[in-house]
């Protein structure tokens, strides 16, 4: 059994809409109430965090705050069970320290983990009298779990229903697919059979989502910055109307961008799997290479994270195998032919020759053909061992005989 998300677009009319923002307002103001007074008990007595004791305090804060009432107290307790995960997260050194939710950024969500239904086009939650009207676009099948109702910067309200099903595998395909992700080219790919040696490369164009609305998104900013609004923290000037209107633009502008690099991600991913039983992929430190400034936004813009982590989830739901290679492997300075390593190779140099076989290769494709070549040598993977592979003396090529002088036996 697999746990699986449907999300659909809710349409709540003004008093849903009411309803629906105060149960995220609480759920946001019992998030950072739990976390300042965390942090308060902890600097007077040391009193470290624990889940059970703060849950049993929750029925005091809504004696004291009565607003707290009007809401689903179970949506409350949720509230302190994802601060109570943000901690766990951060003790394991995962994540950041909780940080306080902020109001304005006009977004948020609550779950209802029971007492809710859904008959027909319209869902049924606590504390609200009438149905919600939902757009179901696709069947739900599966058993139902819990609903976790969202709000995005735009206004916008959905319903995630997350339900526990079965996922149909897929039937076993004999090809092996390499990847190499890019900025130029958003992916590298050689594809062939895992028992003949008939490769198949091609380059997958960049969409640049970003770049191309990055025009637009400037001119609405600027427009944004001349609206009367606070521009530092002791400022008290109140944002105007324009202001406000003019924000709402440019968070459409963002999501519609999201949108389409998550429509195009789903997609190839989609593909990706459908088509190959076995796709090798290097374990890339994205977050440590957007720490260069020249590619950060280049490379935020291609979601080469989320593109893996869509492969990673699709890969695990329907039976394939996702090799994460080792990010020091170098796949694109070793030669696809003779194994020579060419040390020499900068970023920039998009082509090279290499000085063993004269082969001259694409940096890319020759990258995505390496990595084509580890996931044919190992294609008979333990459950154990799927989805990563770290062992650098593993695929580290070993020295070629003519690497030191260049010259060849070849020539």
């Amino acid at each position: 059994m697999t746990d699986y998300t449907y999300r659909f677009r809710l349409y709540p009319n003004r008093e849903q809409r009411e309803h629906l923002n105060k149960s995220i307002g609480c759920v946001r103001f019992v998030y950072n109430h739990m976390l300042y007074k965390t942090k308060t008990d902890y600097r007077t007595d040391h009193t470290n965090w624990n889940l059970y004791a703060y849950k049993k305090y929750l029925p005091d804060l809504k004696k004291e705050y009565s607003f707290l009432e009007e809401v689903n107290s179970q949506s409350l307790q949720n509230a302190v069970i994802n601060l109570d995960r943000a901690f766990k997260a951060f003790f394991k050194g995962i994540s950041e320290f909780p940080k306080f939710k902020k109001k304005k950024k006009r977004n948020g969500a609550f779950a209802i983990p029971q007492h809710f239904r859904i008959q027909g086009n319209r869902v049924f939650i606590p504390k609200l009298k009438t149905g919600i009207k939902v757009r179901f676009h696709r069947e739900i099948t599966g058993k139902i779990k819990s609903l976790t109702i969202s709000k995005t910067p735009t206004n916008k309200y959905y319903l995630s229903v997350l339900v526990e099903k079965d996922m149909q595998k897929l039937l076993p395909f004999q090809s092996v697919c390499g990847i190499d992700v890019g900025i130029k080219s958003f992916a590298a790919v050689a594809q062939g059979s895992n028992n003949n040696n008939n490769i198949k490369t091609d380059k997958i164009d960049n969409p640049k989502h970003l770049s191309k609305s990055e025009k637009k998104l400037k001119r609405l900013q600027r427009q944004l910055d001349r609206k009367q609004h606070k521009r530092t923290k002791q400022d008290n000037t109140k944002a105007s109307n324009n202001y406000i209107r003019f924000s709402r633009k440019v968070a459409k502008l963002h999501e519609k961008v999201a949108c389409q690099r998550a429509d195009f991600l789903h997609k190839l991913s989609k593909t990706v799997i459908n088509e190959n039983q076995v796709i090798t992929v290097e374990n890339l430190n994205v977050k440590g290479m957007l720490g260069n400034h020249h590619l950060a936004k280049a490379i935020s813009d291609a979601g080469w994270s989320m593109f893996i982590n869509m492969l990673q989830y699709k890969a695990d739901w329907y039976g394939r195998e996702l090799i994460r290679v080792d990010r020091f492997y170098p796949s694109s300075k070793t030669c696809s032919v003779c194994k020579y390593v060419n040390k020499s190779l900068t970023l920039k140099d998009r082509e090279w020759v290499c000085p063993v076989c004269n082969t001259k290769h694409d940096r890319d494709i020759n990258a995505a053909i390496n990595l084509y070549k580890v996931g044919q040598e190992l294609p008979e993977l333990t459950p154990a061992e799927k989805g990563t592979v770290d062992d650098r003396s593993l695929w580290l090529p070993k020295k070629h005989p003519f690497a030191e002088t260049g010259s060849s036996s070849f020539q």
